[in-house]
C-alpha cells in the first residue's frame, strides 16, 4: 500500500503535538510551498517532476542501472525496482540523478542544503526480504571536478549485517596530511532521538549541509532535525566546495522492492545560485 502523503497546511497546525512516525511535522517554509533560495524544489504534485532530463528542462538521468519504473505517485516519487537484472556487483545498484537542463551541474556553494524525505515501509521487517535505498549528493571541488560521493543509505534488518534496521553513512577520510587515505561505511544504527520506530515506519525527514571544513567543506547530515553525522569528525578528505547533482540508488535483491521519495529541495544560502 502506497504512504499517505501528509496535508502540509493541517501538518502545520499539528506540529506542536506528540506525532506518530506517519505524520512528521514539516518546517514552517516547507508547508508554504518553497524553500527560501531553492535552486530547485520538487514536491513530485506534477509528472514533470520525475521526468528525464533535457536539452532545455532539468531532469533526471540514469545512474548505473535504470529502474523498473520511475514515476510520480500520489504527489510523490514512486520507484519500482527490476528484480530481474543484476544483484551484485556495480550494476546491482538501480537509480537516477537529477541534473540541470541539458545535464549541467546545479553547483550549489558552501552552506548550501539537500533536503528531501524518505518512508520507510513497516512491511520490510516481516516480509523476509531485504531493503535498502539512499540519496548519494555528488559534490565538486572549485573547479567543477567531483570531488566525492557521500551517501545516507537506509536498510532494514534483512539487509543490515547487524540483523537490525539502520542508517549508514559512507565518508572520505583524510590522512595526517590532509590527502585522500579510505572511505568507508559508518554504522549509524537508529538512534532513540529520531523517534523512529522501523516495525511501525513513517516518513523521515533528511537533510545534508555542506559546512566550511579545511580549504574546502564536509556534509552535516541530520535525520528529523537530528545531528547524525558531521563528517568534520572523522577528519575528511574535504577538496569540496559545492553540490553538483545528487543520486537516489537502491540495491537490488532480487525482490519486487518499492521506494518512495518526496519534497526534493536544494538551498543556497543567498538570494541566487553559486556558479
Amino acid at each position: 500500500m502506497a504512504p499517505t502523503k501528509p496535508n502540509r497546511r493541517r501538518v502545520l497546525q499539528l506540529s506542536s503535538l506528540a506525532l506518530g512516525a506517519t505524520m512528521l511535522p514539516l518546517s514552517a517554509s516547507r508547508v508554504q510551498g518553497k524553500q527560501p533560495n531553492a535552486v530547485f524544489d520538487l514536491d513530485f504534485s506534477d509528472a514533470a517532476d520525475a521526468a528525464d532530463n533535457t536539452s532545455t528542462s532539468a531532469g533526471w538521468v540514469v545512474d548505473r542501472r535504470a529502474p523498473e519504473a520511475w514515476t510520480t505517485d500520489a504527489g510523490r516519487l514512486c520507484i519500482d525496482i527490476d528484480e530481474t537484472a543484476e544483484t551484485s556487483g556495480f550494476y546491482a545498484y538501480q537509480g537516477k540523478k537529477y541534473q540541470d537542463a541539458d545535464g549541467t551541474y546545479w553547483n550549489a556553494g558552501t552552506g548550501s542544503r539537500l533536503s528531501y524525505r524518505f518512508y520507510i515501509d513497516p512491511a520490510w521487517e516481516t516480509d523476509g526480504e531485504a531493503h535498502e535505498s539512499g540519496v548519494w549528493p555528488v559534490l565538486g571541488n572549485s573547479d567543477g571536478a567531483i570531488s566525492a560521493y557521500p551517501i545516507l543509505a537506509y536498510q532494514d534488518s534483512d539487509a543490515s549485517d547487524t540483523g537490525e534496521a539502520r542508517f549508514r553513512a559512507y565518508v572520505y577520510e583524510a590522512d595526517e596530511d590532509g590527502n585522500f587515505d579510505t572511505a568507508k561505511w559508518i554504522d549509524l544504527g537508529l538512534p532513540k532521538k529520531l523517534g523512529i520506530d522501523p516495525e511501525e515506519g513513517g516518513w523521515v525527514d533528511i537533510e545534508a549541509q555542506l559546512q566550511s571544513y579545511r580549504d574546502g567543506a564536509a556534509l552535516k547530515w541530520r535525520i528529523n532535525n537530528k545531528l547524525v553525522v558531521d563528517e568534520r569528525g572523522y577528519n575528511v578528505f574535504a577538496p569540496s566546495t559545492q553540490f553538483l547533482e545528487f543520486i537516489i540508488n537502491s540495491v537490488n535483491f532480487g525482490n519486487d522492492a518499492t521506494y518512495y521519495y518526496d519534497d526534493f529541495a536544494l538551498s543556497t544560502p543567498g538570494n541566487a545560485r553559486n556558479k
